[in-house]
């Protein structure tokens, strides 16, 4: 992992950082923020569980898993940011991985406070994550067209 990766990562962690601050800061458990009504609020949940509310309460089993992801990928970059689009995905997991283990960490809970209507309240991190997968998933395709040409 070069300086640039490691930058990367802190950057991102920073602004999900951040931004749960503001959050946790400005926010209400009871009433949203209407950014544009019927498609984007802002309200916070404590999240004591996993993606979609699953493991509630599992704080030491998921700090683990979480630990486990970060020190997996560190160790084994190598292998695994074999393409651009692998190394993408892997600084987009460990930005997510640290973010929301920084928060189960300090509080017990991760927090949330992005709210779409169509899937549970979710975070920077969160988002990290799923671009990180994103970025996986391109690269799997990416390597089948690859298989397919030679």
């Amino acid at each position: 992992m070069t300086k640039k990766d490691v930058l990367f990562i802190f950057i991102g962690v920073l602004i999900d950082q951040a931004s749960k601050h503001i959050a946790q800061n400005t926010l209400s458990f009871f009433k949203g923020l209407h950014a544009i009504p019927n498609i984007l609020n802002f309200q916070l949940v404590h999240n004591y569980g996993a993606a979609y509310g699953i493991l509630q309460h599992q704080r030491l089993f998921l700090l683990l898993v979480s630990l486990a992801v970060i020190i997996f990928s560190v160790l084994f970059t190598k292998k695994i940011a074999t393409s651009t689009a692998a190394k993408y995905g892997l600084l987009f997991l460990l930005i997510g991985t640290v973010g929301n283990f920084i928060d189960r960490l300090l509080f017990g809970y991760v927090i949330d406070f992005i709210d779409i209507h169509i899937f549970p309240v979710f975070n920077i991190a969160d988002i990290s994550i799923n671009i990180g997968i994103g970025f996986f998933i391109l690269d799997i395709f990416l390597q089948k067209n690859d298989d397919k040409k030679t």
